[in-house]
């Protein structure tokens, strides 16, 4: 069977959304199982911190090292994800940093080769594609928390790890024997042209900054914070499950006719506010039901945040930076979360980060939006 764009095998898109759903599994693995990997791996809260700094770098460089044929860059991505998986599994004291490198930097590259495979693929509805990849990572990234403590309950850590490493083989054979051995071959020019080819505006670059910076942060420590304000329920899982919840629902909604027919602008204000009144709660909360309120407002605020900012510039700008500020935003926030909570002898304390970074982007979005708007006079 043909799927609706470009007479592709349906089972190529399924196997590859499967694989993008993984990617998000993957991504929020080690933050929603931090609080028993760190007994494992003997991490303080500042190693925490530095063991999320080499995942997200290894994206960020994963991202920018991404050229070529996009379907062999997805098989090379894969191809260093799962020994990686199997890597962790295995690993103890400082070796378990350099393969964090790795596992994000094969994350990196297959995330971001097969949303340039899809968007190639689906020149008729590119943006209808990405939207779609979008919610897929998204429900991978939900379906986490509880699958992989579940797992970890039954099975342990290196079970779960080297387990998630063979899924990863099965889809590199797939990439291999089917997307590149087989596929019609998709050659990508080596630049997109961009109308008005303006620079990014340093306020969008310091929002994508902080918008990933509060979702990564987030997503790295909410299920550690839950367990240390544990008062008799499943808190890691929960915090965990919510906040992903969250931000699922936040880009689902935001996929819907009704809603993509607001301005981009008036969204963006919307999410904004809604992510800075979670991080407000976050802030104030005490016990598990504020935290998982906190969790799910930031996570439907924040969700949606880059999509709109990437749909709103891209169009309009030259360069990748808006993409450097989002792996930027991604490495450097859980890092800091983690050294101020080392520091302080206290993740309270450290929460403050995301919590401000938050407040931020709610005194910063109004000027954004008034940037935005002049760029879109000057575009047209």
């Amino acid at each position: 069977m043909r799927d609706a764009d470009g007479g592709w095998p349906r089972a190529s898109s399924v196997v590859l959304y499967a694989a993008f759903a993984m990617t998000g599994f993957a991504t929020a693995l080690l933050g929603a199982t931090l609080p028993a990997l760190a007994v494992r791996w003997q991490l303080t809260d500042g190693r925490a911190g530095f063991l999320f700094l080499m995942i997200f770098l290894g994206s960020s460089v994963g991202a920018l090292v991404s050229r070529g044929r996009p379907a062999s860059s997805v098989a090379r991505g894969l191809a260093i994800t799962a020994p990686a998986c199997v890597g962790l599994a295995f690993a103890a004291g400082w070796m378990v940093f350099p393969v964090a490198f790795f596992y994000g930097l094969g994350l990196g590259i297959a995330m971001t080769s097969i949303s340039l495979l899809r968007s190639a693929r689906c020149t008729k509805s590119r943006v209808r594609e990405m939207n779609r990849l979008n919610l897929i990572w998204a429900l991978g990234a939900f379906a986490c928390p509880s699958l992989a403590n579940a797992a970890l309950r039954f099975r342990g850590a290196r079970t779960l790890l080297t387990g998630l490493g063979v899924v990863f083989v099965v889809f590199l054979v797939w990439t291999v024997l089917v997307e590149v051995g087989k596929m019609p071959i998709i050659e990508s020019r080596g630049k997109t042209l961009r109308a008005g080819g303006m620079r990014l505006p340093v306020t969008v670059a310091l929002l994508t900054l902080l918008a990933i910076g509060l979702e990564s942060s987030t997503g790295a420590w909410i299920a550690t914070y839950a367990e240390r304000l544990r008062q008799g329920f499943e808190a890691p899982v929960a915090a965990a499950s919510v906040f992903w919840l969250g931000l699922l629902a936040g880009r689902a909604l935001h996929a819907t006719k009704a809603v993509t027919k607001l301005h981009e602008r008036t969204l963006l204000r919307a999410d904004v506010a809604i992510a800075a009144a979670g991080c407000c709660v976050l802030a104030l909360s005490g016990g598990p039901a504020m935290l998982l309120v906190a969790a799910g407002l930031i996570g439907f605020g924040v969700g949606p945040v880059y999509p709109l900012l990437m749909a709103a510039v891209l169009p309009r700008i030259a360069g990748n930076m808006i993409f450097v500020m989002a792996g930027l935003g991604g490495t450097v926030f859980p890092l800091i979360t983690g050294a101020v909570s080392a520091r302080a002898g206290s993740l309270r304390v450290g929460m403050l980060v995301p919590t401000a970074a938050g407040i931020a982007m709610l005194a910063l979005v109004p000027v954004v939006s008034l940037q935005l708007k002049r760029m879109e006079g000057g575009a047209g």
